[in-house]
């Protein structure tokens, strides 16, 4: 802690107080602004999977050059998500580049995904846009989920990750509004290819994670990050936080008991390293940086037992499967498979207001689910504003699906509109954004990258699914019996949440481990 409150500079022999903002708010300033890389991605993600619902309602007709069958547009629709799992699952080689390499490498395949589209005079060509960009937000969603994670403080990362979630929703405002303004599904994916560029100058600008710098042994490069995301500030107020995540890294790499052999070294990478390190080989690396002080004694035995076996461990299928029921509740039904036919079903429900209008409309107030998410996941946690988006949602979809198959005939449109703002509010205040929020801070470090990788991928094909079978089941089903089959899938998935979902906020990661692995 610094001994005075205010620090004094010296100019022309008078002390005059240093007007510089105080560290509080350039440590939450310095944190919003290295979160900005995820919410400039998450923008482009919004957009890239809301595409389709405005490209398809014209592709349907007259398609300004080429028309599409009903089976091609599904497959269009939701090309986006089968191949986002691949890229998820790929993403785990590029953990060597560290998370902000990786992010900003893969802006290219999101600019390619984007000019496609303008060019394109085939389904063929649009399924190969869509693919593209799939992989290149599949390539994306492990990077950016462990970033926030690690570079984040407890008490704000729950809130900033949160924040994230809105320009997730807000991408899809602004692909409909785009629209709305230009008329043309070509244009307006040019449009769009202005957001990787910028993205990629915003990911120059920000430092790496010192979790990962660490676990690679760069220990001078993680601190000066972590100076930078805790307020630009000195190495003596990030000393403590340091010497923590340096012990985690420690653990991660050797079981350490209590007994009498010194440990020197805190990262199998140091002797390949030291000259990072400004030591010498026999020079010893402490746990803490007052070692001189504090000596640290133990003892190493029991190496990391092999990945296959930590896999199936408490601390990583646990959270596995907790993931993989959230976000089947999150991507494989609801909101997250009909987004993308959603004039089409205005259409159905023969509103009378334009039905590009009332996407826009629609999707707009259901962005105050995100505001009040953020609003109230510090007060009540992320445990209760679950059961509370997720009971709304549910009896928001089985309304609709008993007005789809008892209330047409009454011809009130704006009960569907009144509606679709209700379960895209309940969506955005916590269905739709909580499990990954969860998959940034559940996982372990040594499994992080491939504990994300995959439980996204599941959650994308999911999606996939979904989105490509949504008219097929209301073929068979018709669309409020669609609607109802969610339901009853949403009350069976609550039921596993009551019992196994663990509050997460404002708990350090190792606390949130140690939960699952006790």
């Amino acid at each position: 802690k610094r001994k005075q409150l205010a620090e004094m500079d010296v100019e022309n022999g008078v002390k005059q107080p240093n007007r510089s903002p105080p560290l509080k708010l350039r440590n939450i300033l310095a944190q919003i602004v290295a979160s900005s890389s995820k919410y400039l991605i998450m923008l482009d993600i919004g957009m890239g999977i809301s595409y389709p619902t405005i490209a398809i309602p014209p592709l349907l007709h007259d398609g300004h050059g080429f028309k599409m069958s009903t089976s091609e547009a599904t497959w269009f629709a939701s090309l986006v998500f089968i191949w986002q799992p691949v890229g998820s699952l790929a993403s785990v080689p590029l953990s060597g580049l560290g998370r902000k390499r990786s992010m900003f490498y893969l802006q290219i395949p999101l600019l390619i995904g984007w000019i496609l589209p303008y060019f394109a005079s085939s389904a063929w060509e649009l399924y190969i846009a869509s693919s593209v960009l799939g992989l290149g937000i599949g390539f994306m969603q492990a990077p950016i989920a462990t970033y926030i994670g690690e570079v984040c403080q407890p008490k704000y990362r729950g809130l900033l990750a949160c924040i994230a979630y809105c320009f997730l929703t807000l991408g899809s405002v602004a692909v409909y509004a785009i629209d709305v303004i230009c008329g043309n599904w070509r244009h307006t994916a040019l449009y769009c290819a202005t957001l990787p560029p910028l993205t990629a100058i915003v990911l120059f600008l920000i430092p790496e994670s010192p979790v990962w710098l660490i676990s690679k042994g760069r220990y001078q490069e993680a601190k000066q990050a972590l100076m930078w995301l805790r307020g630009w500030t000195d190495e003596t107020v990030i000393e403590a936080e340091l010497r923590t995540l340096i012990i985690h890294n420690c653990k991660r790499l050797s079981a350490i008991k209590s007994g009498n052999i010194p440990v020197t070294c805190v990262s199998d990478h140091y002797n390949a390293t030291y000259a990072a390190n400004n030591a010498s080989p026999e020079e010893s690396q402490p746990i803490e940086p007052d070692a001189e002080k504090e000596k640290k004694e133990a003892k190493i035995e029991n190496k990391d037992m092999p990945f296959i076996r930590y896999f199936f461990t408490k601390e990583m299928y646990k959270p596995i499967i907790l993931s993989l029921v959230f976000l089947y509740l999150s991507n494989g039904i609801g909101v997250a498979v009909f987004r993308s036919y959603l004039v089409l079903i205005f259409q159905d429900f023969k509103v009378e207001m334009n039905e590009y209008i009332a996407t826009v409309g629609v999707t707009l107030i259901g962005l105050m689910g995100n505001i009040v998410c953020v609003i109230l996941m510090p007060i009540i946690g992320k445990r209760k504003l679950t059961f509370t988006a997720i009971i709304l949602c549910m009896f928001g979809i089985l309304a609709l699906g008993l007005y789809a198959i008892f209330g047409q005939h009454l011809n009130i449109t704006w009960i569907p509109i009144a509606l679709m703002v209700e379960i895209f509010f309940a969506t955005n205040l916590g269905v739709g954004h909580i499990p990954w929020i969860l998959m940034s801070e559940i996982f372990p470090l040594r499994g992080r990258t491939l504990g994300t990788g995959f439980v996204a991928g599941a959650g994308n094909f999911m999606q996939f699914l979904g989105t490509k079978l949504f008219w097929t089941y209301v073929e068979y089903l018709t669309l409020g019996g669609t609607f109802i089959m969610y339901f009853i899938t949403f009350c069976i998935g609550l039921t596993y949440l009551y019992f196994f979902q663990v509050e997460t906020e404002g708990r350090t990661l190792d606390e949130i481990v140690a939960t699952f692995r006790n």
